[in-house]
């Protein structure tokens, strides 16, 4: 029985521990929003993958990092603008890093 109490304090202290890392797992920056949105536009320029902007023509597939500002920031999403002369595309970002939908307007 003796024997019992260390081992079960143990298990407890590296289970406890375990949490503590993971607290905020899956949190994305707004930088990391940014190259999200900065990846998923290429892959937009190929191929339509349902969301409201289809397709994007060629003119995407290049656009520079600089081209890509957060616009707005709540408690779980991320809201980035990507612009391409004068043509807008918007990001909306979970905060966990999904991809949740792309606009040609700022309406989310």
């Amino acid at each position: 029985m003796n024997r019992l109490i260390p081992i079960a304090l143990v298990c407890i202290s590296l289970m406890s521990t375990g949490v503590l890392a993971h607290s905020d797992h899956g949190h994305v920056s707004d930088q990391q929003a940014i190259s999200i949105a900065a990846k998923s536009i290429k892959k937009l320029a190929f191929k339509d993958y349902g969301f409201e902007v289809g397709k994007l023509n060629d003119s995407w597939k290049g656009i520079s990092s600089e081209a890509f500002t957060v616009v707005n920031e709540s408690d779980d999403t991320f809201i980035i603008q990507a612009s391409n002369d004068s043509e807008q595309v918007y990001f909306k970002i979970a905060k966990n890093g999904q991809l949740v939908d792309v606009k040609s307007k700022n309406d989310f």
